[in-house]
């Protein structure tokens, strides 16, 4: 016997009272709750599809939990308003304008690896890198990474040289509140 699963709304706490209310505003049914529910995960697919450049590196998951993070109640409002085949088009649209808000206000930065070696007592840093798109080669990089007997940090930087410089500023800050091996970062 199939058991009845009610719909569930994914939704990050701060957004409950406004999630409430809407239910209280529209009070749709199972059938309504589900489909607005659908096609808003229909088109935060399609938004994560079209998203912009900057974006590139950020999984399907964060995509998802960053644009409900940011506008859940707005696109949960939108999908219980809207019926029929332009639908998910139209709630990828707004998703894509919620995110441009959010990218205008916080305009992402490139995450660079900074590969380094530790060697005796200093770890000196080889090379600075983007990391490649696409899981199967991101870790195909890191294991090469680490077959080589290197290591790798995450910053955010504009540049090569800027990621190189942020590396050498963290662990400076790293050794100076007592870094548990006591290594200075040689600056090559």
């Amino acid at each position: 016997m199939k058991r009845h699963e009610p719909a569930s709304i994914p939704t990050h706490e701060h957004h409950l009272g406004a999630m409430a209310l809407l239910l209280f505003v529209h009070q749709p049914d199972e059938h309504q709750l589900k489909a607005a529910l659908d096609n808003v995960e229909k088109a935060l697919d399609r938004s994560w599809r079209d998203r912009p450049d900057d974006l590139a590196n950020l999984p399907l998951a964060h995509y998802r939990d960053l644009l409900r993070y940011c506008a859940a109640p707005q696109l949960f409002d939108l999908a219980l308003q809207l019926v029929g085949s332009d639908a998910v088009p139209r709630l990828a649209s707004e998703a894509s304008s919620h995110l441009a808000a959010l990218l205008t206000l916080y305009p992402p930065r490139p995450i660079w690896w900074v590969v380094f070696r530790a060697d005796g007592n200093s770890i000196r840093p080889v090379t600075a890198e983007q990391p490649p798109l696409g899981e199967a080669a991101h870790d195909s990089r890191l294991r090469q990474i680490e077959g080589d007997g290197l290591a790798v940090a995450a910053v955010n930087a504009t540049s090569k040289e800027e990621a190189l410089r942020e590396m050498t500023r963290i662990w400076d800050q790293f050794v100076a509140h007592g870094s548990p091996t006591g290594r200075p970062l040689d600056h090559q």
